[in-house]
Formats: C-alpha cells, sequence, structure tokens
C-alpha cells in the first residue's frame, strides 16, 4: 500500500469523524445522567461537536492543499511565508468558530462541545502516528527512500540548501 499525502488525509478525516461522534454520544449520555432536560442541553452540545467537526475536516482538506503547493514554490523563503500565512489563515478561522460559539445563544450552540470537538484535530494528529508505515519514518542520518511524502521533503530541503549556500556567498 502506497502511502500519500491524501491517504493520510482521508484516514484524518475518518478519525476526525470518528472521534467527533465518539465526544456526541459521550455528552448524549452525560447530560442525559446528570440533568432533568437532557435533550435540551445534548443538541446545542452536538451542535457545537458537529461545528467543531465541520472545522476540523475543512482544515485537514485546507492543510493537504497548503502541503501539496508549498512543495511546488521553488524557493524556500516563499514556501515558508505562503505555508505560514495558510497557518494563520486557518488559526483565524478556529477563532472565528470559537467567537460564533461564544456569542450564540446557549440552546442553539453549546461552547463546550465547540472546545472538545476542536480538540479531536490535535488528538487525530496524534493517534495518527499509528497509522503511518514505519517505512516512510526515516531517521536523521538515512537516505531518503523514494516516496511521494519523502521526495517532497527531499525537494524542500534541497531548495533550502542552494538558497542558504546564496547566502553565504
Amino acid at each position: 500500500m502506497e502511502f500519500t499525502i491524501d491517504a493520510m488525509a482521508n484516514k484524518m478525516i475518518l478519525l476526525i469523524v470518528c472521534l467527533s461522534l465518539l465526544f456526541m454520544a459521550g455528552g448524549v449520555l452525560f447530560f442525559h445522567f446528570s440533568t432533568t432536560s437532557y435533550i435540551n442541553e445534548a443538541v446545542p452540545f452536538g451542535v457545537g461537536v458537529a461545528m467543531a467537526m465541520s472545522l476540523n475536516v475543512a482544515k485537514v482538506i485546507w492543510l493537504k492543499k497548503t502541503i501539496n503547493r508549498t512543495v511546488d514554490i521553488s524557493t524556500p523563503k516563499a514556501a515558508g511565508r505562503f505555508y505560514q500565512f495558510q497557518y494563520l489563515l486557518r488559526l483565524a478561522l478556529t477563532a472565528i468558530v470559537l467567537l460564533i460559539a461564544a456569542v450564540a445563544p446557549d440552546n442553539i450552540v453549546n461552547l463546550l462541545g465547540v472546545i472538545i470537538g476542536i480538540f479531536t484535530f490535535p488528538i487525530t494528529m496524534r493517534l495518527m502516528q499509528f497509522f503511518i508505515p514505519p517505512d516512510t519514518i526515516i531517521p536523521l542520518e538515512a537516505p531518503v527512500p523514494s516516496s511521494p511524502v519523502q521526495d517532497a521533503i527531499g525537494k524542500i530541503e534541497a531548495i533550502t540548501n542552494e538558497a542558504s549556500e546564496k547566502e553565504a556567498e
């Protein structure tokens, strides 16, 4: 099985959806046993988790496109600026979703549900290490094997080395 950025993104999306559904089910059970009107509490919580899930899926798709575009940029300085700008835009989008959840009425969106849902992204990033084939993990001194991810890393390193050699001259 070949390892690609697209395959990794698809696994991340699947994992985000599964974790979000798990958190929604946990929220429904929590509100069922802790309050008398659990429907009034569980539905806004589920909406919040679903809102964050949608945000995280969009961020994964956006991150995949950013990585693919960054690899194609010829100068490392421009690639770095492009990647940092895209990161700031994703961070701003997360802040906007949190702001919307904070100002929305509590009977529509639960802020705690959004916050818990947003944490599915870093949890997914940590869990993804179990899905990456061992042959794609490279020790620092090892030669770069031929795979799409490693080719991209090698290209970025070559561009960075060329730029630093030009700056040294």
